[in-house]
């Protein structure tokens, strides 16, 4: 099956649905020039009553419909003129405010934290937005979690500079990680493509504890990581960002944003992107570079279509070309890759992405219909010492998602049908791995709410595979407020995936073990259950929240990598026992002074998985992580201030009693913390921020193992527990033009 370009486009998508039970819109008003921006901060309430939102820093709101009898909103904001609208039987409106008549004021400061958990929607998702992506360099996507307890971010192994994330104690491949509700890093970009996710570009990100919707399809069995990109449309925060990065280890990145609208009904964004790195480094002096050598370019662009009433519509490209380099501090990439070259790692990948959606509004209160098409083309040409890894993958899926409800808005039903489409081609040396995946599917959700005080939500899917049959979805959610401020969550969900071995184990590739694929790998399948409770509490009249989570994952089956089996081969079957994690998690947000907050998090992980017939802990998984992360914002002098200590517990190694080039490995890692800050100073429109990651300097020892014999049977560059680069200090700047 193949797709053109020009076959992709014309397939109509729509996303952009509209939830049954709320009503939306947008805040907007004209500047001096005559010119139409955005509100962000307005109030919009019931008339009334105090129940109320306020409007996001792109003038969109959403307000929960509480009862049939609410008729009319009351949308104000200081120094514009306040709005009573009449929404019966409307699902959006957009509100054009006009200034008042200037009068003398008085100033009230506020702040709002960076992050927020949803205490409305049954489905536990917790949002990081731009304030909170600003605590830290946040180069992109993968360095989006230095202060989240929920998410880790880790190096895969000591050479490729490869990143991966870890979602409920479970390697990110098990967790369905999306840009605007669409697949994204899945498949041969399971490595890298985290890294092709600019932080500068993102808007938020939403993370999924646990199933999500089955309206996203059927994969995610741990939970989901959706990022949304700046809008087009919001030329009231920005209209021109320039971001410039630096540190003293040579890496070095730039990213320019443009936002232009032409009118009430178009408007689009270009985004660019460089990233570099020339430095050969090596602190230990184990002949091999800290980081990869690396230059990568990526450039996006999206438009916005809004008609004012019932369509509105998304187009957007993205390329991405990455080359990287590393290895031993002697390896020539110009040179012919053998033993007197040296030990050498080349990755080239070329990305392309495309992306279709549209709207449509009924008369109807809460019923749209929304169509969702996208396209990526991936290649990648590598090669790890002697050894020669390509892929080649496209990928394309569809759709289509009809909202209403039955009788009236508190039953509210979304049904709909996908189509997943995936050929999927790798080679490495002389296993030929091929794959070519046909999925149309279907699928319910019913939604029940009682009030603000309960709220179930229950979905099915049932997708034909045309190589494993038929995959049953079930996912159900609860939403249930026991006290006047106590959040209670349940959630209990099956998922599947088809494992990508070498795309999503690039670490295996840096090692010298032998490869062997025992069985024919069948789909993974797994259940989560989970139970969250959040609790606001006062303390010396300052707020703070209290969150909890235990979640359990329970695999059916599973795609086992072994690397206990011996230290000459790694085996890859199907799973013949138990497999499972368990993981604990507490948080408390607390504001300590005026603009001073504090975040301490404690995570417990209980993870394991049968192995040649013994259930043993998952190797390179920290039993318990922990984190403080303390932020003050000084307003008068314009200074922000970040510091974050992360505590990594001990984590049980391979077996490497048989490498005799690894007798420094005990059986378990050791304990360790890190330390990383960052202060920024406020300009009107400029921001001038410097930090240091790993401040503390510490650094694994000996992270590869037999590096003295690159070629000989006990190299090993895959067993990384701890961070390879010494201590690093960075600085930047961001301009804005709005």
């Amino acid at each position: 099956m193949k797709f053109s370009i020009f076959s992709f486009i014309i397939i109509v998508f729509s996303c952009n649905s509209i939830y049954s039970q709320k009503i939306s819109g947008h805040v907007m008003t004209n500047n001096d020039k005559g010119e139409m921006i955005n509100l962000s901060g307005a109030n919009i309430i019931w008339l009334n009553s105090n129940i109320g939102t306020v409007s996001e820093t792109d003038g969109s709101f959403s307000l929960e419909r509480n009862s049939d009898l609410q008729r009319f909103i009351t949308v104000s904001y200081i120094g514009y003129v306040s709005d009573t609208i009449d929404v019966q039987g409307k699902t959006s409106v957009h509100v054009m405010l006009e200034p008042a008549t200037e009068l003398k004021a008085i100033e009230i400061e506020g702040s709002s934290g960076g992050r927020s958990i949803n205490t409305i929607n049954p489905i536990n998702i917790e949002t990081l937005n731009k304030k909170e992506l600003l605590k830290a360099a946040c180069c992109n996507l993968s360095e989006s979690f230095e202060t989240n307890n929920t998410v880790d971010a880790e190096f895969s192994d000591a050479i490729t500079g490869a990143r991966t994330i870890k979602l409920l104690g479970l390697d990110g491949a098990y967790a369905q990680i999306m840009v605007e509700n669409m697949p994204n890093v899945r498949g041969l970009a399971s490595s890298y493509g985290l890294t092709f996710i600019p932080g500068p570009w993102i808007e938020s990100i939403q993370i999924t504890k646990g199933p999500g919707s089955v309206v996203n399809g059927y994969e995610g069995i741990t939970g989901a990581i959706n990022t949304e990109i700046k809008k087009p449309y919001d030329i009231d925060d920005e209209i021109l960002l320039i971001n410039l990065f630096g540190s003293n280890s040579g890496r070095y990145e730039a990213n320019v944003n443009y936002k232009h609208l032409f009118n009430e009904k178009w408007a689009t964004a270009l985004y660019a992107h460089t990233s570099q790195m020339h430095n050969k480094l090596d602190h230990n002096a184990d002949g091999f570079i800290d980081a990869p050598l690396n230059e990568t370019y990526a450039v996006m662009n999206k438009w916005n279509y809004f008609s004012g009433k019932k369509h509105e519509a998304q187009l957007g490209f993205k390329y991405v070309s990455s080359d990287l380099t590393g290895g031993q501090v002697s390896y020539n990439e110009n040179l012919t890759a053998d033993v007197d070259n040296g030990y050498g790692v080349k990755v080239n990948i070329e990305r392309f992405e495309a992306f279709m959606k549209n709207g449509f509004v009924f008369e109807r209160p809460n019923t749209s219909i929304g169509t969702i098409v996208n396209f990526a083309k991936h290649k990648q040409e590598s090669m790890f010492g002697l050894n020669n890894y390509a892929g080649d993958e496209t990928y394309a899926s569809a759709n289509f998602i009809f909202q209403s409800y039955i009788k009236n808005t508190n039953h509210a039903i979304k049904v709909g049908g996908s189509y997943l489409y995936n050929n999927f081609d790798e080679t490495f040396d002389s296993i030929i791995y091929l794959r070519e995946e046909s999925v149309p599917g279907i699928f319910s959700e019913y939604q029940y709410k009682s009030g603000e005080k309960l709220s179930l939500l229950f979905g099915l899917r049932a997708d034909l595979h045309n190589l494993y049959g038929v995959f049953v979805t079930p996912r159900v959610h609860l939403k249930y407020n026991a006290f006047k401020a106590t959040t209670i969550r349940a959630s209990i969900g099956k998922g599947y995936r088809t494992a990508n071995v070498f795309a999503e184990n690039t670490a295996l590739l840096t090692s010298n073990r032998s490869l062997f694929i025992s069985e024919a790998l069948l789909p993974e399948e797994g259940w989560n259950y989970g139970i969250t409770v959040i609790q606001p509490f006062k303390l010396n009249y300052r707020e703070g929240t209290f969150t909890f989570d235990a979640y359990r994952t329970d695999f059916v089956n599973q795609v086992v990598i072994d690397i206990d089996a011996s230290a000459d081969s790694i085996l890859i079957y199907n799973l013949k026992g138990d497999s499972y994690s368990n993981v604990i998690q507490a948080e408390i947000n607390y504001e300590l002074l005026k603009r001073l907050a504090i975040r301490t998090a404690y995570k417990f992980i209980d993870a394991k998985e049968t192995f040649g017939g013994e259930l043993l802990e998952i190797p390179l998984t920290y039993k318990h992580r922990g984190l403080i992360n303390i932020a003050y914002e000084w307003k008068r002098a314009g200074l922000v201030f970040d510091a974050t200590a992360q505590f990594y517990g001990k984590s049980r190694l391979p077996d490497l009693t048989d490498n005799h080039a690894a007798h420094d490995f005990a059986a378990t890692s050791q304990p360790y913390t890190l330390f990383l800050g960052q202060i920024t100073k406020q300009f009107k429109k400029l921001e001038i921020y410097i930090g240091s990651e790993n401040f503390g300097n510490y650094t694994q020892h000996q992270p590869i193992i037999g590096y003295n014999d690159p070629f000989g049977s006990d190299f090993d560059a895959s067993v990384i527990y701890a961070p390879l680069m010494e201590r690093k200090f960075y600085g930047g700047l961001r301009l804005v033009f709005n």
